[in-house]
């Protein structure tokens, strides 16, 4: 078995494909970065052709919709559409089955906003807050409410959807991984705010940071802090609402 050691567990079998619950942070340090949520051989060449991948950081009550919706994108590419329309057309397929839900139907409903936001809220992270805050949220929700490519964390300069000076991490997050993304988070925003950077140059900038402390943990905790400095001196700057 390619990279055995990143397999955690099978899960299921379905249309010839095996699904694997895989340990996310190691894939994300050996494999790719880019790798979140769940995936398959079309968007990386490393996963084998039969076989769907599953983050061990997602919430277990979304692997079905996973699961659902991968066989639908694979379905799509049978039907000799690109990978992109593919991926399209699947998310199209997710949003519905999220939407159908029943507690999304619940939701919807009350149209109560602040169960809504009682519900996505978890606890806020103290040790990694200041001028701006750091919350863990349900992912799920999120992605059903708000964004479907939600994954691991955001803030409020991209996401119109989050508060004001505040950053949002997946609930989900295994304790030492949520240390990288809110370094990522904290570094991406200061770029943004202070330096006026587009979101994928900043993203870019917050993604080579997070990989060298992802291969020397050694100095990470002093590193946050230091971005909590930086941007408590932005956190007035931040985009207006």
């Amino acid at each position: 078995m390619v990279h055995s050691h990143i397999y955690i567990k099978k899960l299921d079998e379905q249309d010839g494909y095996t699904v694997w619950l895989v340990n996310g942070a190691l894939v994300r340090k050996e494999l790719d970065e880019n790798f979140v949520e769940y995936d398959y051989h079309g968007h990386f060449r490393f996963i084998p052709e039969k076989e769907f991948w599953i983050d061990d950081e997602m919430s277990g009550k979304e692997y079905h919709l996973y699961i659902k919706r991968l066989l639908k994108e694979v379905s799509f590419l049978k039907e000799g559409v690109t990978v992109a329309e593919a991926a399209h057309k699947a998310d199209a397929f997710e949003e519905t089955l999220r939407q159908n839900g029943k507690r999304m139907q619940k939701i919807l409903t009350s149209q109560n906003q602040e169960m809504l936001r009682r519900s996505l809220k978890k606890e806020k992270l103290k040790e990694y807050s200041s001028a701006v805050s750091v919350w863990l949220v349900d992912g799920p929700l999120v992605r059903s409410v708000y964004m479907l490519g939600y994954a691991e964390g955001g803030h409020d300069v991209v996401y119109a959807w989050i508060p004001k000076n505040e950053i949002w991490l997946e609930e989900s997050l295994k304790t030492e991984e949520r240390a990288f993304i809110v370094l990522h988070e904290l570094h991406e925003r200061y770029l943004m705010l202070s330096q006026k950077m587009s979101y994928a140059n900043a993203h870019h900038g917050a993604t080579i940071i997070e990989d060298h402390y992802r291969e020397n943990r050694k100095g990470l905790e002093e590193r946050i802090r230091e971005e909590i400095k930086k941007n408590d001196s932005v956190s007035g700057d931040a985009l207006d609402k």
